[in-house]
């Protein structure tokens, strides 16, 4: 049988099947024997010459198996272990070489990061420069690429809009500036040009002002929200804004010394605005007017028993002067066209349900306090109820009881992007202007429940609801390729669509806006929709 294994360990060395030849070196008996001893030790010399050609080639792992087989065989013998050597001085470098390369892809994912991170503020420039740390990373190659075709776009927007403000065209060079900041571009220039536009704007503002068209002042301030960035002065003009509608409100419920009050106040802050002193005038005349009725011989008539047979009382006399005035033509700035306001379920499939309000003035509060709420919150009936009035593009928050707003009691403020609004510990709201050239405003649930629990978003609708890609869009929804603008009509329950994808109603093509109505089943590309009434 030995001699048999030896001539088998023979052909294998001769026709070079070393790992077979190992194989059949393994029993004692062969290696006790005077030939097979000769035989393992060409075996081994035979690994180990094998072994220095995978050193060579850069086969490390199997350079190391005919070590380690040598071994075995030979022990540790000179030839062994300068192989042994070898293969570890090449484990060593392929060890580095491997940490080399990782360190090289988690440099490269870190700059494509802080490239897509600048993409999204709009620093284009910068994110090509942070991307020069990837080196020739697949990625960064794919990114500096976007990020090159982005920059020469809103370059190009850039130097339109610079063409229109230097031609007297500022309407003109806004649009341009408001398709930048879709874009989340961002530059000193462009900075610049918004705030000499701003500039502008501003001064007719405030010769509307002063003219006593503020319905002018109002839809100017309007255009001004597409620059996306409000300086103080706008703010301010706001305000002042706020504060003669508060004036006017206060003529319509004949209430002329909080009327007076208020443009009291306003008229040293414009003195060139001469039909302030005039309305004050007028109001106060009204005040002496509205005093001697009050006191005179109809305020002894009893209201409440006109007559014999009659038990309905009548509203008070200043309830009545109110009507009175409210029916005077007395012009307010208003839109040409008021919708209805009311509440509209929208519920966008693979997305979400959303509760979309038009009312200017919307109140949020228990389900089951003392009085029905605009959005009914699922909450405790002691907990506050608060008004959010919009304004000129501003939102302001009010409350007959004390609240917090960033950790902050308060019973009104102006509400900013990002606002966290406390009613209760457990009822909490976040205020949230996704796009800045649009006055839609929302309201998300982070710590509160409506009577339907998919629903966590509340949006104000001002003029339009945006519904696309990235988080600029009011309805978010990253299948659209673009921006569809969905807007209520002059009709109740009425919509109109507009978008660069393809739109259905019901399964048949839409016009160009497209036309919905409440029910109606509306496929935008892949996104579906439905649009019902709601009594949340």
């Amino acid at each position: 049988m030995l001699l048999v294994r030896l001539k088998q360990f023979e052909c294998a060395m001769a026709d070079g099947r070393l790992d077979e030849a190992c194989e059949l070196a393994r029993p004692a008996s062969l290696r006790a024997d005077r030939r097979g001893q000769e035989l393992v030790g060409a075996l081994a010399r035979a690994l180990v010459e094998r072994g220095g050609l995978h050193a060579d080639a850069g086969r490390v792992a199997e350079a190391d198996a005919d070590c380690r087989k040598a071994a075995e065989l030979a022990g540790n013998t000179p030839e062994i272990a300068q192989l042994r050597a070898i293969v570890a001085d090449l484990q060593n470098k392929s060890a580095q070489a491997l940490a080399q390369r990782q360190h090289s892809q988690r440099l490269a994912a870190q700059a494509v990061e802080s490239a897509r991170r600048y993409a999204e503020i709009g620093q284009f420039s910068v994110g090509q420069a942070a991307l020069a740390a990837a080196g020739a990373d697949p990625r960064a190659l794919a990114m500096n690429q976007d990020l090159a075709a982005r920059r020469a776009s809103a370059s190009a927007a850039l130097a339109k809009a610079k063409e229109c403000f230097e031609a007297g065209d500022w309407e003109a060079a806004l649009r341009q500036l408001a398709l930048l900041r879709d874009r989340r571009a961002a530059s000193a220039e462009l900075s610049d040009l918004s705030a000499r536009i701003g500039l502008q704007v501003t001064g007719r503002v405030k010769i509307a002002i002063e003219a006593g068209r503020l319905d002018q002042a109002s839809e100017l301030l309007g255009r001004l929200d597409e620059l996306g960035a409000a300086s103080l002065e706008t703010r301010e003009l706001r305000r002042t804004l706020g504060q003669f509608r508060a004036a006017f409100e206060a003529v319509q419920t004949a209430e002329p010394h909080r009327a007076i009050e208020a443009l009291k106040l306003l008229e040293p802050l414009w003195p060139n605005a001469h039909w302030i002193s005039t309305a004050v005038e007028q109001l106060t005349k009204l005040g002496m007017i509205l005093q001697g009725l009050r006191t005179g011989p109809l305020a002894r008539v009893t209201l409440t028993h006109m007559t014999a047979d009659s038990d309905e009382t009548l509203p008070p006399l200043h309830a009545r002067a109110a009507g009175a005035i409210a029916h005077t033509p007395v012009t307010a700035p208003a839109r040409a066209t008021e919708t209805p306001a009311r509440n509209f379920l929208l519920q966008v499939d693979g997305v979400g349900s959303f509760v979309v309000s038009q009312k200017a003035v919307v109140t949020i509060g228990p389900a089951n306090g003392e009085s029905a709420a605009d959005v009914a919150l699922l909450a405790d009936a002691a907990t506050p109820r608060i008004v959010i009035s919009r304004a000129d593009g501003d939102y302001f928050l009010r409350s007959a009881a004390a609240i917090n707003v960033n950790d902050r009691p308060t019973t009104g403020t102006l509400l900013s992007d990002g606002d966290k609004i406390a009613l209760s510990p457990r009822c909490r709201l976040t205020f949230r202007r996704p796009n800045a050239a649009s006055g839609t405003a929302a309201l998300d649930l982070s710590g509160a429940r409506l009577a339907r629990g998919d629903i966590r978003r509340i949006i104000l609708l001002d003029r339009e609801i945006l519904i696309g890609p990235g988080a600029s869009a009011h309805v978010r929804c990253d299948e659209l390729t673009g921006v569809a603008v969905l807007q209520a009509t002059g009709d109740a329950g009425t919509f109109s669509l507009r978008s660069a994808d393809a739109v259905q109603v019901d399964g048949k093509a839409a016009d160009k806006p497209g036309i919905i109505c409440l029910g109606q089943h509306v496929r935008v590309g892949v996104m579906t929709f439905v649009i019902t009434d709601s009594k949340s």
